[in-house]
């Protein structure tokens, strides 16, 4: 009996360090800004190493009262293929207006109230919630501002709002020749400034920055279409789109 106990013992144990290291592990959380809207539709979760255990169980969103947030997340596990980043939906039916779930359970956000996210007890990030965001990115009201020819310099662009963290490899630079710029991608500033550094020095001459329809921000907006608001799906893949920009 007492080495049945010591087993079972045992298993929790281990259990709890798996737990334990899992929340340890994170690196970073995004949406990295201290502000998110209330209709944030995903986040994502980066590890230094993939988890043993499922992630989502072990998370809750509580609020500043203490209360926990009713099942804010969709069970599904998104990981990249690296196994490093988890991407976690919200639960769809209670973000988008005119929904059961929406009109039954209501939003998990509410604009006003401030909220953290905890990872087997252990608070791995925090917001204030805003008001909804339903504004698509608009890319005629981003800020190229360009580095100098002749070097490795980022390249940096002020966009309009936050994108998806995710999406950042769907902004790419194409050269004088229309041929994709080599480098490396980022974003920082909560996800309103992305940077790229090329892999070589940067030649003068007339540049486009490209923009992939697929883009979108963290509550699903999609340049020229509203999350909120879009229609149902033709088959049709989003449009891109494109600004010229000069390197001297």
């Amino acid at each position: 009996m007492k080495a049945a106990q010591f087993v079972i013992a045992l298993a929790l144990a281990c259990a709890a360090a798996d737990c334990i290291a899992a929340a340890q592990a994170v690196l970073a959380v995004r949406p990295s800004g201290a502000a998110v809207p209330e209709n944030l539709l995903r986040l994502s979760i980066v590890f230094a190493k993939r988890p043993e255990r499922p992630v989502i169980p072990q998370l809750r969103l509580l609020r500043d009262d203490g209360s926990e947030v009713y099942e804010p997340f969709d069970t599904q596990e998104l990981w990249s293929p690296d196994g490093h980043v988890l991407t976690v939906l919200f639960q769809p039916g209670r973000v988008k207006t005119g929904l059961v779930a929406h009109d039954t359970l209501g939003r998990a956000l509410v604009a006003g109230e401030h909220v953290r996210l905890m990872l087997n007890e252990r608070e791995i990030a925090s917001w204030r919630v805003t008001n909804g965001n339903t504004e698509s990115p608009d890319p005629d009201r981003w800020k190229i501002v360009p580095p100098h020819a002749g070097t490795r310099k980022p390249l940096s662009v002020e966009l309009d709002n936050p994108v998806d963290a995710m999406d950042r490899d769907f902004i790419a630079v194409a050269d004088p020749g229309g041929e994709r710029v080599p480098g490396s991608a980022t974003l920082s500033r909560g996800e309103t400034r992305w940077s790229f550094v090329p892999s070589k020095p940067w030649r003068d001459g007339a540049y486009t920055l490209m923009i992939n329809g697929e883009l979108e921000d963290s509550s699903g907006n999609r340049v020229g279409q509203q999350f909120e608001h879009g229609e149902a799906s033709t088959g049709e893949r989003p449009r891109d789109s494109s600004i010229p920009f000069r390197i001297w």
